[in-house]
């Protein structure tokens, strides 16, 4: 009984870092966006550290024996992991225009 609780633990684990990454993610938005005079390499490091952290959920999730978990993984963090990738690239390049 026990084993099962702990097995049910270790795969939701997963979903909830991809909740936890999304919400981290949009309160890092509109705080930055709150905040005069932020760099814009502080949003940058930032948000490299979620989109890792959205490889780091995909893979476990991956790893999971759960069938759904395991598609809703691969689906929803590698669209979240593009879109934040693609973002970040535009912050990248409007930060390299910006600079003397």
């Amino acid at each position: 009984m026990r084993s099962e609780i702990q097995g049910n633990r270790s795969e939701g684990k997963p979903v909830i870092l991809t909740g936890v990454l999304v919400v981290a993610a949009l309160l890092i938005f509109f705080i930055a966006s709150t905040i005069k005079n932020v760099n814009l390499s502080v949003g940058i490091v930032l948000y490299s550290l979620i989109d890792f952290g959205f490889l780091v959920a995909m893979i476990l999730g991956i790893k999971t024996k759960n069938k759904p978990i395991v598609i809703f993984s691969v689906i929803v963090n590698g669209i979240l992991f593009l879109t934040l990738l693609a973002m970040i690239y535009l912050m990248a390049i409007a930060n390299g225009i910006s600079e003397p």
